[in-house]
């Protein structure tokens, strides 16, 4: 069997709805595999991250990102002057006017689910309701919390900040334990219960 006709069985297991998709959008132009790849965000992720809880009270918040700056999931939506993507809006050279995407939000989102259903996810164009973008997005945003995000940091409560100095302080007092034991039964306080009087 041909990789044509592997390819042509392959096409036809797929539900009319993504084969028509592929026929007006064919993935050669159009998917997520041909657009070029932003930087990786591996080396971001690969260093541990530090504690989300702002040491001090001078730390106050986190800086907001400049706007103009690409983020690695503004990366990820790309489109092609030659073959605008149907998954994002689109400006008019002739007139400057923006308009939307010719797919829309909830269309992309059950394509995506089709997609990703017979695992050809990667063959759609990259969109908002890919997959990837989401994860990325996730990874910028944390948690939708304040100060959760790659980063940032939140105040906390006072008990929080202390946190760690307190288990040190706790771990340097077990070491010592034995220690301090053995002086308290040198001194004579560990030769047995005292006695309480009855009332």
């Amino acid at each position: 069997m041909s990789t044509t006709q592997a390819a042509g069985s392959l096409v036809n297991k797929l539900p009319v709805r993504l084969r028509n998709f592929f026929a007006r959008y064919p993935p050669q132009i159009y998917s997520a595999a041909v657009a070029p790849r932003p930087a990786s965000t591996e080396a971001v992720n690969a260093e541990p991250l530090p504690s989300p809880y702002t040491p001090n009270r001078e730390a106050k918040g986190h800086k907001q990102q400049d706007p103009t700056e690409v983020s690695p999931s503004r990366a990820l939506l790309y489109s092609n002057p030659d073959h605008p993507n149907p998954f994002l809006p689109r400006k008019n050279f002739r007139t400057g006017k923006w308009s939307g995407p010719r797919i829309g939000l909830r269309t992309q989102a059950d394509l995506v689910k089709l997609a990703k259903k017979y695992d050809v996810e990667p063959l759609l164009p990259p969109g908002r309701k890919s997959t990837e973008y989401k994860e990325t997005r996730h990874e910028e945003r944390g948690l939708q919390i304040k100060g959760t995000g790659i980063g940032q940091k939140v105040k906390g409560h006072k008990w929080e900040r202390t946190m760690e100095s307190r288990l040190e302080d706790r771990r340097k007092a077990m070491m010592e334990m034995p220690e301090m034991v053995r002086l308290w039964k040198q001194r004579g306080h560990g030769r047995g219960w005292k006695q309480w009087p009855k009332r």
